[in-house]
């Protein structure tokens, strides 16, 4: 499958989703975002990477944009990282600005070829009225790292050695973040990504996991097609083809749902999906090894085997301890870890 982010992106192209994650996780559930509110927006409006000059690139991992009642909704989401972002304040304080930037500089040129600001005057130099508006920017991080909770700065002030006495003079800034392992419950989603939030808080413990599938049994019974792709590569569970069956949709063409209760109860419960898990793990160990060997950078790994640097690099991490190039043993420290 593709990139993790990618998944994530088409996944939110869906306005449903989009205003389902708005709604979710800055309105507690109230249903204040419509789907057939929501439109079309272009991401230049909110960011452009080559207005902050030299050759750095701002661009963010994985956002989506739309326009809602006269504001920018705008979504970066985050997930499978080994890492958090700890400079995400400062690039989400970037990329507004040049986003507030941008919006001036359209209506500065909008004045200069109506020639409607007289010479001279405050707003002339401004480039803009005074009573003229920009659109509010709204920007929501959606973190969904497997490995663990986030940890980084939530705002501005996080960042700075600053003096109390002068901490109130320093403007802050602070993140529109969604951490889903600093929740129990999610309730408040509607589509989808309720079952993605709960198998990425849960994950990590099997007996929990199955708690949480049991009680929404029905949820998990039938899963859409773009949940399960995206479980599959955002959470690694696996459920083949053989669990889903054709459902008439309004009597238009036939989608697939996928029981994922039923495809958890075969592979994990029964021990095989962690022999799977295990043998495929045993075989990239492999690989890896032999490319160590031969000194390779781990970057170089990672792109000649198709995988995320964070996997090979927790690879290396189990190689180093065991010390030798025994995959057998590399797989069991490997395996305790995730």
């Amino acid at each position: 499958m593709g990139r993790k982010d990618e998944y994530q992106y088409d996944y939110l192209d869906d306005n449903e989703r989009f205003a389902d994650q708005i709604n979710g996780a800055l309105f507690h559930g109230v249903q204040v975002v419509k789907a057939d509110e929501l439109e079309p927006a272009d991401m230049q409006n909110v960011y452009l990477g080559r207005e902050v000059g030299r050759r750095e690139n701002y661009k963010t991992i994985s956002d989506k944009v739309r326009m809602w009642r006269g504001g920018l909704l705008h979504i970066i989401s985050l997930q499978n990282q080994s890492y958090v972002d700890y400079r995400m304040v400062l690039r989400n304080m970037l990329s507004e600005s040049i986003g507030y930037h941008k919006q001036w500089k359209h209506r500065k040129a909008a004045h200069e070829r109506e020639g409607d600001l007289t010479s001279g005057t405050d707003a002339f130099f401004s480039g803009m009225e005074r009573d003229e508006k920009f659109i509010p920017i709204i920007t929501l991080v959606v973190y969904c790292g497997t490995e663990h909770g986030w940890d980084g700065a939530r705002c501005l002030h996080d960042l700075l050695e600053i003096d109390e006495r002068l901490k109130q003079y320093v403007t802050n800034y602070t993140l529109n973040l969604y951490d889903c392992h600093a929740h129990d419950t999610f309730d408040e989603y509607r589509t989808g990504l309720r079952q993605l939030f709960e198998v990425i808080r849960y994950g990590r413990d099997k007996e929990e996991l199955r708690r949480v599938i049991e009680e929404n049994r029905e949820a998990y019974s039938g899963i859409d097609r773009e949940t399960k792709e995206l479980l599959e590569v955002v959470a690694d569970i696996k459920i083949p083809e053989e669990y889903g069956e054709a459902e008439r949709e309004n009597g238009n063409g036939a989608r697939r749902r996928y029981n994922m209760c039923k495809a958890f109860e075969d592979y994990r419960l029964e021990g095989k999906e962690e022999g799977r898990i295990e043998g495929k793990a045993e075989h990239l160990i492999q690989l890896v090894c032999r490319k160590l060997q031969k000194s390779k950078p781990v970057a170089v790994i990672a792109e000649e085997l198709e995988e995320e640097l964070s996997v090979i690099e927790r690879v290396i991490e189990a190689q180093r301890k065991v010390g030798s190039y025994d995959a057998e043993q590399i797989c069991k420290v490997y395996m305790a870890r995730c």
